[in-house]
């Protein structure tokens, strides 16, 4: 594999508010249930029984020719871009949008849902799919269900950005089984090395893209292992057969003297550095974010920081040692280092925000006051989860002056807040986050304040 820039500036600048776009593809699919009432049930069965807007899982739109329908694209901000194989796409550069194509051959629309398995998709719906192209377990597979005005077609997509169906390449259990056992020590430098060496190896074999998309599904299972807040909202979305399809970003927590060394972990598994955030002199807490050009995942990357460190090249420079420790490097100094023994710190899936909360409210996984209410923007955590702290975590804390006798009996004995599910709603396509209001939930969230 060659090795890529390490370069962190952030070349995506700020993200755009979208309303125009975001009607035009609301308004879509409007029509489209309107037309089929099977889709307008699929979408009240999503809200009612998982919370999720279906709108959310929306990958694509193939739509017939019409007179003026590219200009009209192209006004709302929409740019063509030709794929590899030739296939013509229109998207949003700037937002978190479906992206659109055109078939000469086609009369009515036809409406591609983003899931995890098109078998399990048809089987919780009970739909008899008339066709499925592209091997199971590949990087494409669309399934196909004729509507009375259009097509419902299900897809899988596993670090591809294309739509030619797939052949299902050799080695994916054998990077699926050494990804979910990878070492995870209290050596954060080892852990991320060894990760390096594992990818490396995999992605040889099934390209990045697909590497990446396995390596993190490994990364959420350990997680889901670790919060039942997740594991509640997981299987809710499993009976309605989209899995994790509705995932928004993947949350990791890491120490300072190791942070260079996962950025750039994160940089050769092919991941663009976007915007960094800094929530202020008082959280003394920072972030990364991280988007993947072929799979879906995006990183949001925590680390304690000073105020003079924030246009610092994460990957290139190295943190020098404090002595005091922010929300963050205390999280990873009672738990371990996501990359590590800890696992992520949070995910955050979208959601219709309000009926997730009640959901959770009534099912026993408090939901905390939102650190985002914006027209664009929804953003709550559920209470944490508490984890248990060993005493050889603690004695040095304690010696070290950054926690009390008091906090330190506390959490060997109740545990200090570990890991969080969050819920999120996204419109008019904004696809940044809200760096005002982050300070807030990290200073809320510090295990020495609960």
């Amino acid at each position: 594999m060659s090795t890529p820039s390490t370069n962190t500036e952030n070349i995506a600048g700020p993200w755009p508010r979208c309303p125009e776009a975001a009607a035009y593809f609301q308004e879509l699919f409007q029509y489209f249930a309107n037309q089929n009432p099977q889709i307008t049930q699929l979408a009240q069965r999503f809200e009612a029984e998982a919370g999720v807007d279906i709108l959310s899982l929306v990958d694509h739109w193939v739509l017939p020719p019409r007179n003026g329908l590219i200009a009209h694209w192209e006004a709302l901000g929409l740019v063509k871009n030709t794929l590899p194989e030739g296939d013509e796409v229109w998207e949003h550069p700037g937002a978190r949008l479906p992206r659109l194509r055109v078939k000469a051959k086609r009369t009515t629309p036809c409406l591609a849902l983003g899931v995890e398995s098109i078998a399990e998709f048809a089987a919780k719906n009970h739909l008899a799919l008339e066709a499925c192209h592209g091997d199971d377990d590949s990087g494409y597979q669309c399934g196909h269900l004729s509507l009375p005005h259009g097509e419902l077609m299900p897809i899988v997509r596993r670090g591809y950005r294309g739509f030619a169906p797939q052949s299902c390449p050799g080695g994916v259990e054998a990077a699926r089984a050494e990804f979910a056992a990878r070492p995870r020590t209290d050596d954060e430098q080892a852990s991320i090395a060894a990760a390096q060496k594992l990818f490396e190896k995999h992605a040889a074999t099934l390209g990045r893209g697909r590497a990446t998309e396995e390596f993190f599904a490994a990364e959420r299972d350990y997680y889901l292992a670790r919060n039942a807040a997740a594991r509640w909202q997981y299987a809710r979305q499993e009976a309605i057969g989209i899995g994790w399809a509705n995932h928004d970003h993947h949350t990791y927590r890491c120490s300072r003297a190791a942070f260079p060394a996962l950025i750039r972990l994160f940089v050769a598994m092919g991941f663009i550095c976007r915007e960094r955030f800094y929530a202020g002199a008082e959280a003394g807490w920072g972030a990364q974010v991280l988007e993947h050009p072929e799979s879906r995942v995006v990183i949001f990357a925590d680390v304690d920081i000073a105020p003079e460190e924030l246009d610092l090249d994460f990957a290139a420079v190295a943190l020098t040692p404090r002595t005091t420790l922010g929300t963050i490097g205390l999280w990873c100094a009672l738990h371990g280092s996501s990359i590590a023994k800890a696992g992520m710190h949070h995910i955050e899936c979208e959601f219709l925000c309000q009926k997730v909360k009640d959901d959770a409210n009534a099912a026993g996984h408090p939901v905390m006051a939102p650190f985002t209410e914006l027209p664009m923007l929804w953003q709550a955590f559920t209470v944490g989860e508490p984890w248990l702290v060993p005493q050889e975590r603690l004695a040095p804390l304690v010696t070290a002056g950054h926690l009390t006798h008091e906090q330190a009996e506390k959490f060997a004995m109740l545990g200090a807040l570990g890991s969080h599910l969050e819920i999120l709603q996204r419109w008019e396509g904004f696809k940044g986050f809200n760096k005002t209001a982050v300070s807030n939930i990290i200073r809320d969230t510090d295990a020495r304040r609960n």
